[in-house]
């Protein structure tokens, strides 16, 4: 279970150093959109590590980051709607080479086997 784990924190570390290159570009193509697709894709480990969690705290923490996660997403992705439109399929091919994430990232099988 660890190895799913480190996955997911790598993921999430990804994430972050998108999230955060985009913040500091404020000139960025798409900003907006771009932001709200790595904060849905924070989200989703987020919830995987919910998913993942025994422990109370764990699980406690999981559930407030996500929550935040989808907060932001849902931010950013007002602010994209109220400038330009922009093509989906574009936008989450560069935010998930950007963080060398496939948009399912970790969507991980955790049955005994």
């Amino acid at each position: 279970m660890s190895g799913v784990f480190e996955h997911l924190d790598e993921v999430v570390e990804r994430l972050a150093d998108v999230r955060d290159e985009l913040l500091a570009d404020e000139l960025a193509s798409d900003r907006a959109a771009r932001l709200a697709e790595v904060f849905e894709l924070e989200a989703l480990a987020w919830s995987q590590l919910y998913e993942l969690a025994t422990l109370r705290l764990v699980w406690r923490a999981a559930l407030a980051a996500e929550a935040g996660a989808r907060a932001n997403a849902a931010r950013w992705a007002g602010s994209a709607a109220r400038e330009k439109p922009t093509e989906p399929q574009q936008m989450e091919s560069h935010v998930a080479r950007s963080a060398d994430v496939h948009p399912s990232i970790a969507l991980v099988s955790v049955g005994g086997g």
